[in-house]
C-alpha cells in the first residue's frame, strides 16, 4: 500500500518539523488533496524548504480519512532547482489577507527520512547547477577585475549589481566568462504583469529586484556581447531579464546592436527573451540578425493572458502576429511559459494551447514556475469550474498530440536548438 508523505510544519524560528500521524497534502487552484507516489521525487539538492507565514497547513488525517488544519505550526514549501517543474502548490489557509512574496510555491512533504516534493526535471541543469557558481564575498573580486578592464561600459555596472545582489547566475556567467551572458537594456515596459519582480504598482507586494534605469548606447551592449564571445564557452547572448522591463521597448537600439554583433561574430547565438509585442519592432530585429527568441506567456486563452499580463497598447493578438512573423523568417522560437498548477492544466487551456500549436511553430516550450502568490492570482483569474488534467496530464498530451515538441527550461545555442534530452520523462514509473 502506498505511504503518504508526512505533514511538514514550521515553528516561529523557522525551525521545520514532520509530524509523526498527520499527512501531505498539495494544492491545484483551490482544490486540496493527497498526492499519488507516481508523482512525488526527492528534493533536487540544491532546493530551498521556507515556511510561509500567516499560515496554516492543510493536512490529511487517516484517522478519520479527512481533511484538517493543523493550528500547531505554519506551512513550508519548496523552492525548486532550475531544470525542475512543480506539479502542485503547497496546502495552506491563510491567517490574513496578506500578499505573500514572489516566490514559486511547491509542495513538500518527509518519506522514508527523506523531502520529497511533486515536480519533474525538464531540462538539463548540468550548467544552470547553484554547484557550478560561487555565491560567497570572494567572488566580488572577480567582479571587480572585470569593471576595472571595462570602466565606462553601464552594461556591466548593472550585470555586477546582478550577480552579487540578486545571484543571478547568468550574470556571473558575464564575469566568469561562459555560457549564457545577459544584457539588459529597458528600464521601461508596455506589460502590467501581476507577478513582475522588478516594478510593482500594487504597494503590498514588494518587487525583489529593482529596475534598470537607463538605455544602454550601442556600443556598450556591442562591447559585452564581443568579450563575451571572445572568451565564453558556449556563449550566446540574451536581451530581456528579470532586471529590466521588455526589450521590445528599446528594440531600435537593440537592432543597431544585433547588426554589428552579427557582422563581428556571425555564429555567436543571439537570444531575445520579450513579450513580442509588436511585431514591427520584431521585424526589424529579424532582419538586424536574431538567432532566436522567447516569447514570455502565461497562457493562450485571451481572458488569461490579458489579466495577467494587463497589456498596455496592445493585445494577445499582436503577440501571436510577432510568432507568425518569427516562423516565416524561420527564427528558432521558444515559449517562456510560466507555469502554475490549476491555471495551464485546465482543460480549456490545454485544449487552446493545442490548436495553437497546431497553428504556429514552436520548437521548445520552456516550462517556468510562476513566481506568485497563488491566492492572488486565481482571486484576479476568477476561473469557472472545469476540469483540471494536472500538469504531467497536460504535458503528455501535447506531447501525444504535438509529437515534434520539445520541452524544456534554458535558453539554448544554435548547436543545440533541435537536441532532444528526453526529459520530462512522462512514463510511469515502476514500482
Amino acid at each position: 500500500m502506498y505511504e503518504i508523505p508526512n505533514l511538514l510544519f514550521a515553528d516561529r524560528q523557522g525551525n521545520i518539523y514532520d509530524h509523526p500521524h498527520l499527512k501531505m497534502t498539495v494544492r491545484s487552484e483551490n482544490y486540496n488533496f493527497v498526492p499519488y507516489e507516481i508523482e512525488l521525487i526527492e528534493l533536487p539538492a540544491s532546493s530551498r524548504l521556507f515556511f510561509v507565514p500567516d499560515t496554516h497547513p492543510h493536512a490529511y488525517n487517516p484517522d478519520t480519512a479527512g481533511m484538517e488544519v493543523f493550528t500547531g505550526g505554519y506551512a513550508v514549501s519548496a523552492f525548486l532547482d532550475p531544470g525542475y517543474l512543480r506539479l502542485f502548490l503547497p496546502s495552506f489557509k491563510k491567517l490574513s489577507d496578506v500578499i505573500l512574496p514572489m516566490y514559486a510555491y511547491t509542495a513538500v512533504g518527509w518519506l522514508n527520512g527523506k523531502f520529497v516534493v511533486p515536480a519533474i526535471k525538464v531540462d538539463d541543469d548540468s550548467k544552470w547547477n547553484p554547484k557550478n557558481f560561487d555565491y560567497t564575498d570572494k567572488f566580488k573580486e572577480v567582479v571587480d577585475a572585470k569593471l576595472e578592464q571595462f570602466p565606462k561600459n553601464r552594461v556591466y555596472k548593472q550585470l555586477s549589481k546582478c550577480a552579487l545582489e540578486y545571484h543571478c547566475t547568468a550574470a556571473k556567467n558575464a564575469f566568469i566568462g561562459r555560457w549564457e551572458c545577459p544584457l539588459p537594456t529597458a528600464p521601461t515596459c508596455n506589460s502590467r504583469c501581476l507577478g513582475c519582480i522588478s516594478l510593482q504598482e500594487d504597494k503590498r507586494i514588494e518587487s525583489p529586484q529593482q529596475r534598470l534605469k537607463f538605455v544602454p548606447k550601442v556600443n556598450e551592449i556591442v562591447e559585452v556581447a564581443l568579450n563575451h564571445y571572445e572568451v565564453a564557452e558556449e556563449p550566446i547572448v540574451s536581451f530581456g531579464q528579470g532586471c529590466e522591463g521588455d526589450p521590445i521597448m528599446t528594440a531600435d537600439v537593440i537592432a543597431k546592436a544585433v547588426t554589428i554583433i552579427k557582422k563581428k561574430a556571425p555564429d555567436l547565438t543571439v537570444n531575445f527573451n520579450s513579450n513580442c509585442s509588436n511585431p514591427e519592432k520584431m521585424k526589424m530585429l529579424f532582419d538586424a540578425g536574431l538567432d532566436s527568441i522567447r516569447v514570455s506567456i502565461n497562457s493562450v486563452v485571451h481572458s488569461t493572458y490579458e489579466s495577467y499580463y494587463q497589456p498596455v497598447g496592445y493585445s494577445l493578438d499582436n503577440v501571436l502576429q510577432s510568432i507568425e512573423l518569427a516562423n516565416s523568417y524561420k527564427v528558432y522560437t521558444a515559449l517562456n511559459l510560466l507555469t502554475i498548477p490549476g491555471v495551464n492544466d485546465r482543460e480549456s487551456e490545454t485544449e487552446t494551447m493545442l490548436d495553437f500549436l497546431n497553428a504556429y511553430e514552436i520548437d521548445l516550450i520552456q516550462l517556468r514556475n510562476l513566481n506568485i502568490d497563488p491566492d492572488f492570482l486565481f482571486d484576479k483569474l476568477k476561473f469557472k469550474k472545469e476540469e483540471i488534467l494536472g500538469i504531467k496530464n497536460m504535458l503528455k498530451l501535447i506531447k501525444k498530440k504535438k509529437k515534434t515538441i520539445k520541452f524544456g527550461y534554458f535558453n539554448r545555442t544554435r548547436e543545440n536548438f533541435h537536441k532532444d534530452l528526453g526529459l520530462p520523462d512522462l512514463k510511469r514509473r515502476g514500482k
